[in-house]
This record gives structure tokens, sequence and C-alpha cells, in this order.
């Protein structure tokens, strides 16, 4: 009898061992193999543009749907930098408002000799084309440091950037009207918001 009641414990502590076994070798449940970020590290990629500085970008609600922006510098690099940057501020400003494209106001003067863009029903779709986004320039430089000089798109004159190497600080506005809808696909001033920052996303940076 207690030959048979020892070989029933063996038996028993063989199976709980295999058992044991078994458990340890079990690959681990999916939720339990998914390691997770130590405390304070961010999966979030950085942002493509950075910052501006205080006082380098403002904007002004002038009306409904109208913002007017502003652009300080004082480190100039390009005209083509310096506008493609105001126009993705303008195009986030119109998706964080809640629109869907913006159109560009132009101010002209008298005696402006550049013609007016004309909407083309059977041409390009503007949407994200910038050669109308031009928006108003005013300098100044070292040799006359409390005088502001001012250079119009639109004035035919050419661009100031003869002068750039001696330029204190600068400023570029621009008024935008933001809309919802559909965009004016055949109007020059029109610009998609969407397609306007993805295509400057990785270009632009805040002048300094």
């Amino acid at each position: 009898m207690r030959g048979r009641l020892g070989l029933i414990a063996t038996l028993c502590g063989l199976v709980q061992l295999c058992q044991a076994s078994a458990l340890a070798q079990a690959p681990a449940e999916p939720s339990e193999r998914i390691s997770t970020p130590a405390a304070g590290i961010s999966l979030s990629p950085p942002p493509n543009v950075r910052p501006a500085g205080k006082g380098v970008f403002t904007q002004q609600k002038t009306g409904q749907g109208k913002f007017h922006l502003v652009l300080t510098g004082r480190h100039f690099t390009s005209r083509e930098a310096v506008e493609n940057y105001l126009a993705w501020r303008a195009a986030e400003l119109t998706a964080e408002q809640g629109f869907l494209w913006f159109s560009f106001v132009e101010h002209r003067g008298k005696g402006d000799s550049v013609p007016v863009p004309k909407r083309d029903p059977n041409g390009m779709r503007y949407s994200f084309r910038l050669a109308f986004f031009r928006p108003i320039w005013r300098y100044q430089l070292a040799s006359a440091p409390s005088v502001w000089k001012s250079w119009s798109p639109f004035s035919g004159r050419p661009f100031w950037a003869a002068d750039a190497n001696s330029v204190l600080r600068f400023e570029v506005s621009a008024d935008i009207l933001l809309q919802k809808g559909q965009i004016e696909g055949d109007n020059p001033l029109a610009f998609d918001a969407g397609a306007v920052s993805d295509y400057l996303i990785n270009q632009v940076q805040p002048p300094e």
C-alpha cells in the first residue's frame, strides 16, 4: 500500500514539474512584449519649423475673417525665404481658425504699374502657387536708422536686395481673407491652406 502511495506522489511531482517548465518556456502575451518608453521621453517627432522669436510674427483681426499679418526681422536672407514663411503662417492661421483656404488682398497705390492678375477658367489651378502672394515691404538701413523705406511689389521698381547688407530691420505685411467651401481654383489670389502648408513645411524657418 505504501509503495502504491509513493508511486502516486512521484507521478504528481513529475506532472507539476512539467507544467512549471511549460509555463516558463511559453511566449509572453503580445501585450507583455510591447515595450513602453521611459518616463519623460516623447515619441512625437520634432517640429519641422522652429518657433518664431518674440515679436517676429504678429496677427491682428481686422474684420470678419480678415487678418493683417506682419513679419519682422533683422537678418535678411532672401525675399523668397521671408515671403514663403509669411505664406506658411497665413496657411496655418487659416486652418487654426477652422477655414479651408484664404485669399490674398492686394493693396495698390496710384502709379503702380504691375498688372492685376486675372482669373483664367481654362488656366492652371493655383491653390498653392505662390507667384501672386506678394506682401508689402518696409526696411531701415544703417545709413539712415530712423527712416523707414517702403517697397511695393506692384510698383514696378526692382526689389531692394542691393541694400540687404546694410539693413537694420525689415517688416513684411499682408492682409488675408479666410474662406470656407470650394476654393476658387481659377483665382490667382486664392490659396488652399492645407496645400500651402504641406508644400512649405520643410522649406521655411522664421527670420531672426
